[in-house]
């Protein structure tokens, strides 16, 4: 029976490692780096580090409930720990804040705005994430599709170079084409080698974002998921004070506003009650004694009124950060939607561009062997179907990733790629 149970999990652990290594689409990348990656897992930490320092910083409301255990020797009996004639008193102690003039009370608010600030910090992780993930599997499949566009290329110049190897055989003359056609060989190979390494490196980094695990091959990337504004003031009209990175200003503010209340405490009376045994030598050692203390503070050095002025100055500096904030977000949003219409753009005219230089292609290649075109001609043709192929590519590519970042800045990627 145990055997059989460990055989089960074994089963399922491989099951599940062979799921994530056949992970091969776009959607089931975003979906591991959104549940895997460092910097997704340290955002749940630090908004669970932050819950736990409400809790802290509540606690400063509830009474303090402790023991206190005192053993006293006194000069006229013999020096001997624990002795009989020591004086042991053992005592319950209690303390309770009366008024702390709202220093628990802004440690409370602050906390709670910190663990806000957290939460929106998280929410614009999962975006970012998502987003470097989807870029880079981008840049992963258009560099592959440049490598065999590429070899395309150094094969169409090969051939170029055969042909006119067999024509200078014949015609010495001819000698000078060969070396020519031979160079732009080479810049293509140059090129072909240029694609691969960039590939690899693409492949290199969606490895680590995807924690080792790299698709076979790229699939699935032909659409970005999420609701795409269809003009710029759409996606203008997106940025509201519920946008993660406004909400973390706003966090940030009342976290300001709290640190600032805080620090005006040390201008503030404090009185707390307490109650336990009388520990100190005296007539009414061992006797349970209710205290109630009250402190006023009249000379500290500066120290409140710098605290004070410290804490303001940050509430200034956070108010100043959430202008800047709306301002740099509207200027996301606006230079993405540019670079995706410019991308949509020169991927349009770049289909068309190929399309004709195909047609060239095949023309020059017809009259070169009929000896209406010259072998230059015939290489600059290629180099230019080359050229418009990347271009094309590259546009296509530009196109989804533009689309990708600007869903990140209006705060839609990682929800849309959660969404089933």
């Amino acid at each position: 029976m145990r055997t059989s149970s460990m055989m089960f999990w074994l089963a399922c652990g491989m099951a599940s490692a062979s799921s994530m290594a056949s992970a091969q689409t776009l959607s089931e990348a975003v979906a591991i780096a959104l549940s895997q990656y460092p910097s997704i897992l340290a955002a749940q930490s630090r908004v669970q580090a932050a819950d736990y320092d409400i809790v802290t910083a509540r606690s400063g409301h509830f009474p303090q409930v402790s023991w206190q255990g005192t053993n006293s020797v006194y000069s006229n009996v013999p020096t001997t720990p624990f002795g009989p004639n020591d004086t042991w008193i053992q005592s319950p102690a209690v303390n309770i804040n009366i008024w702390s003039g709202w220093r628990i009370q802004s440690g409370v608010e602050r906390a709670q705005a910190t663990f806000d600030t957290r939460r929106h910090e998280q929410r614009i992780n999962r975006d970012e994430v998502a987003f470097l993930v989807i870029e880079t599997y981008l840049n992963w499949a258009r560099t592959g599709e440049l490598v065999q566009i590429a070899k395309s290329n150094v094969a169409a110049h090969e051939r170029l170079r055969r042909d006119i190897g067999r024509i200078a055989a014949a015609d010495e003359g001819r000698r000078i084409d060969v070396e020519q056609a031979q160079v732009r060989l080479e810049n293509a190979r140059l090129a072909l080698q240029d694609s691969q390494a960039r590939n690899e490196i693409f492949a290199l980094r969606l490895t680590r974002m995807l924690m080792g695990s790299l698709p076979a091959k790229p699939t699935g990337y032909e659409t970005i998921k999420g609701t795409f504004p269809g003009s710029s003031e759409q996606a203008l009209s997106a940025i509201t004070d519920s946008h993660p990175v406004i909400a973390q200003q706003t966090s940030e503010i009342k976290a300001a506003k709290a640190t600032v209340r805080e620090a005006r405490a040390g201008f503030s009376p404090t009185v707390n009650f307490s109650y336990q045994k009388q520990t100190t030598q005296g007539l009414g050692q061992g006797d349970y004694v209710a205290q109630l203390n009250l402190s006023v503070p009249l000379f500290d050095g500066g120290a409140a009124y710098g605290s004070t002025r410290s804490a303001q100055s940050r509430l200034e500096a956070a108010q100043q950060g959430m202008t800047e904030a709306r301002i740099v977000l509207r200027e996301n949003a606006l230079s993405t939607w540019a670079e995706f219409v410019s991308a949509r753009q020169r991927a349009q005219v770049g289909t068309r561009q190929v399309a004709t230089a195909r047609k060239l292609v095949v023309g020059y290649d017809q009259q070169f062997r009929v000896g209406r075109r010259s072998l230059l001609d015939l290489l600059t043709i290629q180099d230019n179907l080359f050229q418009y192929e990347s271009q094309a590519n590259n546009a296509r590519f530009e196109e989804l990733i533009a689309r990708a970042r600007l869903l990140a800045v209006l705060n839609r990627l990682a929800t849309a790629y959660q969404t089933p």
